[in-house]
């Protein structure tokens, strides 16, 4: 009796020493662009292949759900960000008018806007399009190498929502960027999870992306 004890918890000892060597899944192929206009770093992006078909019936539910996109200027070894963006969306489904009602924030408006959409088919375009988001000047990515990571969730933990409003409210100082780098790497994910992609590495010279 003794060995089959001593049996399962070595199983259970390698079990649980596979799951903590397990690698974080590869993140996906970038879904747009990184340039240089004016003297500032922006990004497009298509982020449509975030979002699953069945976010549909999520989101008519009648609750209220939260859509969170954060972008970040990394270097290529790694290390904090040199710099964020953060985006909530809150969603409603109103059941009475069968239309999508929705709170957007970000740095531009942190107090937000409301906006209204007829069907799922019109709320996922506005879900899916990031245009020309600036995102520092380019001069300060110097001659070092550099990626845009973009993140998007469902309905994260309340520790997400609370670093991204705070990182929507103007707080850029590097302890908040390692605060919010820290909780998007640490915090768990709800549902189907966060979807993440990477850009090609990339310098920026001469008021261009190289």
């Amino acid at each position: 009796m003794p060995s089959s004890r001593c049996a399962v918890a070595a199983c259970a000892a390698l079990l649980a020493a596979g799951a903590a060597a397990a690698p974080a899944p590869a993140p996906d192929p970038f879904p747009g662009t990184v340039g240089v206009q004016g003297g500032r770093l922006l990004v497009s992006l298509d982020l449509a292949s975030a979002f699953p078909p069945s976010l549909r019936k999520q989101l008519e539910n009648g609750l209220t759900h939260v859509v969170a996109v954060h972008l970040s200027v990394v270097p290529e070894r790694g290390q904090d960000p040199l710099a964020m963006y953060g985006r909530e969306i809150e969603v409603l489904y109103d059941v009475w008018r069968e239309e999508f009602r929705a709170t957007v924030r970000d740095s531009l408006l942190p107090a937000g806007r409301r906006l209204t959409f007829p069907d799922f088919g019109a709320l996922l375009a506005f879900l899916s399009a990031l245009r020309g988001v600036d995102l520092c000047p380019s001069a300060a990515l110097a001659a070092e190498r550099w990626v845009v990571v973009a993140r998007v969730e469902v309905d994260p933990v309340s520790e997400i929502v609370d670093r991204t409003r705070e990182l929507i409210a103007g707080g850029g100082s590097p302890g908040l960027l390692s605060s919010v780098a820290s909780a998007l790497l640490h915090a768990p994910v709800r549902g189907p999870g966060a979807r993440t992609f990477r850009s090609a590495p990339f310098a920026a010279r001469d008021g261009a992306v190289r």
